[in-house]
């Protein structure tokens, strides 16, 4: 079900473990593994210039938990895990062999998943914003609710990032694609993995 407020999906490489975070680890070893990894994986959905993306995820991260406490957020990791609140076709086309685990959101701490009315790269980029509400937010799960009741699902194109098939007006990483969800504790996560 695409619009499902009452589950996170979260997409992953079915031949590696789940719910991991390149931003949970230093600079330096994260870009060994992304080269490691596009290397191993050339049809996979890696960066171009691993160095500029890692830099602005690691950007964009502490600028999302800074803003998930401002609203009364009380995160513990310091990288989150990213789902998709409800689920998401385009997802499983990142991947080589595409697993994903869906959990009711019930079973999360409320206070410990931020959510952004996009995927973050596009909704923090300031030259994609077009005055709209959700640009540079972030919301709790209450927030995100009411968006999509005001707005619906963002606009998601399809689209199939491995076999590198996007649309013709505007790139895809300028399309919002989904409801971000970031989870910020490891207790629900440990009883899936």
């Amino acid at each position: 079900m695409e619009n499902d407020t009452a589950h996170l999906y979260h997409y992953y490489e079915k031949t590696c473990d789940p719910f991991r975070t390149i931003t949970s680890l230093p600079f330096e070893e994260a870009v060994i593994v992304l080269r490691k990894w596009r290397e191993n994986n050339p049809k996979s959905a890696s960066p171009a210039n691993i160095e500029w993306f890692l830099t602005r995820r690691y950007e964009m991260e502490k600028i999302v938990r800074d803003k998930f406490i401002a609203i009364g957020g009380k995160p513990i990791r310091t990288a989150p895990v990213y789902f998709t609140l409800g689920a998401n076709k385009g997802m499983n086309t990142w991947y080589n062999n595409p697993a994903c685990i869906k959990i009711p959101f019930r079973e999360f701490d409320i206070n410990t998943v931020s959510f952004t009315y996009g995927d973050t790269f596009p909704v923090f980029n300031s030259n994609l914003n077009t005055g709209e509400e959700w640009w540079g937010q972030v919301y709790d799960y209450d927030g995100i609710l009411n968006l999509i009741e005001k707005y619906g699902y963002p606009e998601d194109p399809e689209y199939d990032m491995k076999n590198r098939i996007f649309p013709h007006d505007k790139p895809i990483n300028h399309y919002l694609k989904y409801i971000e969800a970031h989870v910020w504790s490891d207790e629900v996560l440990d009883k899936y993995r």
